[in-house]
């Protein structure tokens, strides 16, 4: 047999020189996303101070609100680097994820997957589209109401809120909105392949809703109405995608 090349029985000649191409292919493509990455993160350094007043306008608009200091502070000398880094990081991948498409693109598209491709690139905006409504809702609606809640819960105290505790506070409850829009868009996909059914979901409808509550109280403090305000949008949008199902379930 040819040392470059290997074959089977039912299966056709695969070239070592076309695998190892490929293979070198994949490693420049993780260097640009790498490199990507590190850029995004250098960008959005210089704006990582302006993203987190962004993110903490909710708590510094209610503070004023209530006529208390606006200000955040921090327990140790590295919490403002550590918190702006993050930041800085987290926009480094927002603006590297048209690289790290390109990447999956260059492995996707020589598998001859054109229309699955296709159908995949859908997924994926849809599945975007949702996310960032998903994080606008918890940004306008949900965290503002939270936090003007949990002030007015200890109006009496005088409570000084940390830069890192806050952040934590504030991107646990956009990222289980964010994650949670996505309920429709599955319950879509395992509808339209026949996995589930509009019944089934309606069925675990009562798990649904114990798992709702066990997210909220591990991203919200332990009262139960502000573990209400969270999942109650996670319970509707489960019941929403009970809808999506009924529609997508494929015609006899």
């Amino acid at each position: 047999m040819d040392t470059a090349t290997t074959s089977n029985q039912s299966g056709p000649i695969v070239s070592w020189d076309h695998v190892i191409s490929r293979i070198n292919a994949l490693r420049r493509s993780l260097l640009w996303v790498v490199g990507a990455l590190l850029l995004g993160t250098g960008a959005g350094w210089g704006v990582a101070d302006r993203v987190f007043n962004f993110l903490a306008a909710p708590l510094t608009t209610a503070l004023t609100n209530a006529t208390r200091d606006p200000r955040l502070t921090f327990t140790s000398l590295s919490d403002p680097f550590i918190i702006y880094f993050s930041v800085a990081m987290l926009l480094g991948l927002l603006l590297a994820l048209p690289v790290i498409m390109s990447l999956f693109w260059r492995i996707v598209a020589p598998l001859g997957l054109g229309r699955g491709a296709a159908k995949a690139v859908v997924f994926a905006a849809a599945s975007s589209v949702l996310f960032l409504v998903g994080l606008a809702f918890g940004y306008w609606v949900l965290l503002p109401f939270v936090v003007r809640y949990l002030l007015g819960v200890a109006e009496e105290f005088r409570y000084a809120v940390t830069i890192r505790e806050y952040l934590r506070f504030a991107l646990r409850m956009l990222m289980a909105m964010g994650i949670s829009a996505q309920l429709p868009l599955i319950s879509f996909v395992l509808a339209r392949f026949g996995l589930v059914t509009a019944r089934r979901l309606l069925r675990w409808f009562p798990y649904a809703v114990l798992a709702a509550f066990v997210i909220a109280a591990l991203i919200t403090p332990p009262d139960g109405i502000s573990q209400l305000l969270v999942a109650t949008p996670m319970m509707v949008l489960y019941l929403l995608g009970v809808v999506v199902a009924a529609v997508a379930a494929p015609r006899n």
